[in-house]
């Protein structure tokens, strides 16, 4: 990509020259820092071409140059047109070309988030919706509204998404916590069946559960899963049980957690020896910042 392209654009041949020279900075894999801040010094007469950078297809799956023109038009204020690139719907058939292309749409909704307008949210919700990115729910979940909620519960069970998904509920903090008190419950999709991606979704759930706390009235819902059939979920449900649980759910955990070592890995046999040991030591019924 080369500034050849838009030179003819500019009726004002110095303020053209001066467009072309950054243009060919930013474009470059060396110069790139260097095209940023001349371009940056042009103001708002470099979005024109900004936005030819911006939305040229790069089959090549190379997403550098148009990742600085992002970054540039953010902070020339251009939202208008970062907007217009994500309400854009794609259909790139090359793996490698969409994958180059997703990275641009990744960072431009981190960047469009930062201007914290309601059409924003909405643009972003739609867009997790139908295409789902980590950039994208990055930038959905920097606004931390509870009817977003479901979009990262969601994400849970995508393995490229669930880390992004887990550190904005982790944020949401109490806010989350009956959706994934919901989650931790919800059946699978057949009788006696449950797929690989809701499992995870499941034991994710727990596990950001267990980090924000637990309210000791949704244990006697929780309390049916030490019997999981899924060995982490139960080991999940078992820690909690043992901050929360009564003596006669210790003791059901302790026998739930003797089932489960004779089949455990060694990872699995030290966290349930630790918890074996947990129980024998004095407990703070639940968290008081949650009762």
């Amino acid at each position: 990509m080369t500034a050849s392209n838009f030179v003819t654009s500019y009726p004002d041949q110095t303020l053209d020259a001066r467009i072309g020279r950054a243009l060919n900075h930013l474009t470059s894999f060396h110069d790139g820092d260097g095209g940023m801040a001349e371009i940056l010094e042009l103001g708002i007469d470099a979005v024109p071409a900004l936005t030819q950078v911006l939305t040229q297809r790069e089959p090549s799956g190379l997403f550098q140059v148009r990742c600085r023109a992002v970054e540039a038009l953010a902070t020339l204020k251009a939202f208008s047109v970062l907007s217009d690139f994500l309400r854009k719907r794609r259909d790139i058939a090359d793996p490698v070309e969409r994958l180059g292309d997703d990275a641009v749409v990744s960072i431009a909704a981190r960047a469009i988030a930062h201007l914290r307008e309601p059409w924003v949210y909405e643009l972003l919700a739609d867009l997790a919706h139908h295409h789902p990115l980590q950039g994208v729910l990055a930038g959905l979940g920097s606004f931390f509204r509870v009817d977003s909620l479901p979009v990262f519960i969601d994400a849970l069970q995508e393995d490229h998404l669930r880390s992004t998904a887990e550190a904005i509920l982790r944020g949401f903090g109490s806010k989350a916590r009956p959706a994934l008190v919901l989650v931790a419950l919800e059946p699978g999709e057949g009788a006696g069946w449950e797929s690989e991606s809701h499992l995870r979704k499941r034991r994710s759930a727990l596990g950001i559960l267990s980090e924000v706390g637990v309210r000791c009235r949704d244990w006697p819902r929780l309390r049916l899963l030490i019997d999981d059939s899924d060995h982490q979920v139960a080991l999940l449900v078992c820690e909690i049980g043992i901050k929360l649980g009564t003596a006669a759910d210790r003791v059901r955990v302790a026998a739930r957690l003797r089932d489960l070592r004779l089949t455990a890995d060694w990872i699995h046999r030290e966290q349930i020896d630790e918890l074996t040991k947990s129980l024998s030591s004095p407990r703070i019924k639940g968290d008081q910042r949650l009762l």
